[in-house]
């Protein structure tokens, strides 16, 4: 929806808002060449995905706030009309055309283009009822926004597969964004797929910490050296994923229902039989490498 007018079509103007920076969070699903759709659909079925889209999109931290999901006109009408509006969420539809109207919808509302939509759900009373935005299709939008100064993650259903698409996204830009999770690749309806976070790392005021001749310096991995509370901002459902909290999880209940044993030291230590933590190194880590 590059170029189109900033303008609200059919809910008034967004007015002064009292935070013009309104950042958002993008939800998608690619192929390993990032293909997104075929013939205006979804070339695949994936009902982990839509479980997975729809605990990021509704799911929020405070009961009486809902989340909005930013879309193109197309998306829209490829939502078939029994489950639109999407519910549970606002539904905020770009397009440029002044025929289409929907403005009698419930959780509907219309813009021109991301910025003033953006605008909109920065100013009240949207900056106090939407907890968080996401983009979520289709290719035009995805374009202009996936790797744009306000996306502040993106989770992404990574499709293993070479499917035959004719809409595609942009590569993630590994300069701006380093993954927070990446679960272990499952298999459904024969297509191997993980579902993974990225998260912005200079907007947060993290720089990305550099290769040196594929070994971490120091032994330190770049993951740790990011200030976990800085992204708080993810949903909580992504955000306690992360390795530190996986560890704090085990840590607290090895001391809340381990075993005391003594040592030849006489400090005595804690121990609980089958606690583990899995790693997906290549995700979590991804500078952690070999040299050959």
């Amino acid at each position: 929806m590059s170029g189109e007018s900033s303008t609200a079509l059919s809910n008034g103007n967004a007015g002064a808002p009292s935070d013009p920076h309104r950042t958002y969070e993008v939800v998608v699903a690619a192929t390993s060449k990032m293909g997104i759709g075929m013939g205006g659909k979804v070339p695949w079925k994936l009902p982990t995905d839509l479980k997975f889209f729809k605990d990021i999109t509704v799911t929020t931290s405070d009961p009486t706030k809902k989340n909005a999901v930013i879309m193109g006109r197309k998306t829209w009408e490829s939502i078939p009309l029994e489950h639109r509006p999407l519910p549970g969420r606002l539904n905020v539809v770009l397009t440029r055309s002044g025929s289409f109207d929907i403005a009698t919808a419930e959780n509907v509302v219309i813009c021109g283009s991301l910025l003033s939509a953006l605008e909109l759900l920065a100013a009240s009373p949207y900056c106090l009822s939407i907890e968080k935005v996401f983009v979520i299709g289709g290719g035009e939008i995805l374009k202009e926004s996936l790797n744009a100064p306000e996306c502040d993650a993106i989770h992404i259903t990574e499709i293993d597969a070479d499917i035959e698409c004719d809409t595609f996204i942009p590569a993630i830009d590994s300069s701006e964004f380093q993954p927070w999770y990446s679960s272990f690749p499952s298999i459904e309806n024969k297509l191997r797929h993980s579902f993974t976070t990225y998260v912005r790392v200079r907007n947060s005021g993290v720089e990305p910490i550099s290769q040196t001749n594929g070994v971490i310096p120091g032994n330190s991995l770049d993951i740790a050296k990011i200030e976990v509370k800085t992204f708080s901002f993810l949903p909580k459902m992504i955000f306690e994923r992360h390795e530190e909290h996986k560890y704090l999880r085990l840590v607290e209940d090895i001391i809340l229902n381990g075993t005391a044993k003594d040592d030849r030291t006489g400090t005595g230590t804690m121990s609980k039989f089958g606690s583990q933590m899995r790693f997906n190194l290549r995700k979590s880590f991804p500078l952690l490498t070999t040299k050959a």
